[in-house]
């Protein structure tokens, strides 16, 4: 590819995924303290939209150690949707997910299912990494 198609290619497509994706960071900060963001997340997260409800995990997840006012810590919910972002396909709610098999965060300790979180999350980091740039 030569570098004008490159150069395009980049403000066409790459570019904004990257844009979108740390508007879904932000929203998810402005949801630690703002109802409002807090909806709208969930409006995304709960119309499959898997960066929201990675998003939203985070949320939620007690290891985390901002001070959300928005929501009540808890791994249910935080496990749910990590596993919705994972069913849509993302590897990040999928290394979440086997780190709590892992480490017995909010489930009981299970070694085999974390390395089938972590296989899933390289299937998905690899088969992204192989599309034509």
């Amino acid at each position: 590819m030569n570098l004008a198609k490159m150069l395009l290619f980049l403000s066409l497509v790459a570019l904004p995924a990257l844009a979108a994706a740390e508007d879904m960071e932000s929203l998810r900060n402005q949801a630690e303290t703002d109802p409002a963001a807090l909806h709208h997340l969930q409006d995304l997260a709960q119309g499959n939209n898997a960066e929201a409800a990675f998003y939203l995990g985070t949320l939620y997840a007690p290891r985390i150690t901002r001070e959300e006012v928005t929501v009540s810590k808890n791994w249910p919910e935080a496990l749910h949707w990590y596993r919705k972002a994972a069913r849509l396909g993302l590897a990040r709610a999928d290394f979440d997910l086997g780190l709590a098999y892992e480490k017995g965060l909010g489930v009981p300790k299970n070694p085999q299912r974390a390395q089938t979180y972590f296989d899933r999350m390289a299937h998905i980091a690899e088969a992204e990494t192989a599309l034509p740039r």
